[in-house]
């Protein structure tokens, strides 16, 4: 296996932005690699994200039902948002946790963090574990439609297999991993 200190970068040889909305930028590079054969690419820029699971005091953990036009369907999810500039992962997980809860969010533990696009962004995923506190209300942002369910555990993973959202999926197997007490 090669020393991934020894890995030799492609050089970026020329950078166009192709197309920017919202808080979202899609570029197309041309790289140039070792051969001195080039090839162009695309990545995209966007904020770096955070998402909760938070446990309840009986055990059940909120989920969020949402359409994603992407896949053009909706999903069960674990509550989750984009950063805003100049925000931490600690400060938006609190807030993205009310914004669709309507609960606040005990001691937040950070469980892991993973790019979940790697080959097209620098993104970054937060995935955090905590308690569901005290009700404060729902402070949806205007675009947001969704369901809040709270759900016993052992329903969870049936429920975000139906239609996959792989994001939500790894957290919640990093999750259960972070629980089990073998090594």
């Amino acid at each position: 296996m090669n020393d991934p200190q020894q890995t030799r970068f492609p050089q970026v040889v020329e950078s166009r932005k192709l197309a920017e909305s919202w808080r979202a930028k899609i570029f197309e590079d041309t790289l140039r690699y070792e051969s001195t054969s080039t090839a162009p690419y695309w990545r995209f820029e966007v904020p770096d994200f955070t998402l909760a699971i938070g446990v309840r005091e009986d055990g059940k953990i909120p989920l969020v039902k949402q359409y994603r036009h992407g896949a053009k369907r909706s999903f069960w999810e674990f509550p989750a948002g984009l950063m805003e500039q100049n925000e931490t992962p600690l400060d938006c997980v609190k807030r993205e946790f009310i914004e669709e809860i309507g609960h606040e969010l005990i001691n937040p533990v950070l469980l892991s963090k993973f790019f979940p696009y790697a080959g097209r962004s620098d993104q970054l995923a937060y995935i955090y574990t905590g308690r569901v506190g005290r009700i404060v209300g729902q402070k949806l942002d205007t675009v947001e439609e969704l369901e809040v369910a709270f759900v016993e555990e052992g329903s969870i993973f049936s429920l975000l297999s139906k239609n996959i959202s792989a994001t939500h999926l790894l957290a919640y197997l990093l999750y259960q991993n972070s629980r089990d007490p073998s090594p």
